[in-house]
């Protein structure tokens, strides 16, 4: 028991040091929505009323030391799960296709972001053409994968955590039986550069 309370301190510690670092970007981009969807008043009051419940009840999670790690990670899902259901049935129709708009402009930046990565990769790996189809195919269906997972409402959260990571684990796989051993090396020296690049970021921010 107490190796199980030491480890959900842990984990609540680093989740409030995360929302600490994210809370001033994310307010600023719930603004922007908030904005753009024009909010009324009323609606911009029950949020607020809303975000200070599912505020109060992850606290309330935090302090509990007689569950199970499994357990407590479970709640703490669904208190997201049902968070974020109360606030999208706080809009209008209108408000929710505009919502949806926005992931479609945000998926077709990300595909273009990943083409151009894609590009990148193919010149300082120097891939070949068969070689970046190939990539290209394995990404393209991995991410068809996860839009299945995520769409699956027989899984919970957890456990579209836990296929998620399976496809992540498979795509390393993949990018052995397509790159070289040299590919393979470079790849990951590239990787370990951008690392503390990463590092000096946060650390301006």
């Amino acid at each position: 028991m107490k190796r199980i309370f030491v480890f959900v301190l842990a984990m609540a510690t680093i989740l409030m040091v995360q929302a600490q670092k994210k809370k001033p970007l994310n307010e600023e981009k719930n603004k922007v929505i908030a904005e753009k969807l024009k909010l009324s008043d009323e609606q911009k009051q029950k949020a607020k009323v809303m975000k200070e419940d599912f505020r109060k009840k992850m606290e309330d999670l935090r302090k509990k030391d007689d569950i199970t790690v499994k357990e407590w990670k479970k709640q703490m899902m669904d208190l997201n799960q049902k968070h974020r259901e109360e606030m999208k049935n706080l809009l209008t129709k209108d408000q929710k296709d505009q919502i949806e708009k926005m992931k479609t402009e945000r998926r077709k930046i990300s595909e273009i972001d990943a083409q151009a990565r894609m590009e990148k990769m193919k010149l300082r790996l120097e891939l070949s053409n068969e070689q970046a189809e190939k990539l290209k195919k394995q990404r393209s269906e991995m991410m068809e994968k996860m839009k299945v997972i995520r769409e699956n409402k027989s899984l919970d959260n957890e456990k579209k955590r836990e296929e998620i990571k399976a496809l992540l684990k498979k795509r390393k796989d993949n990018l052995r039986s397509v790159l070289t051993e040299e590919q393979l090396k470079k790849m990951k020296e590239m990787r370990e550069m951008k690392r503390p690049m990463h590092k000096k970021r946060r650390v301006l921010s």
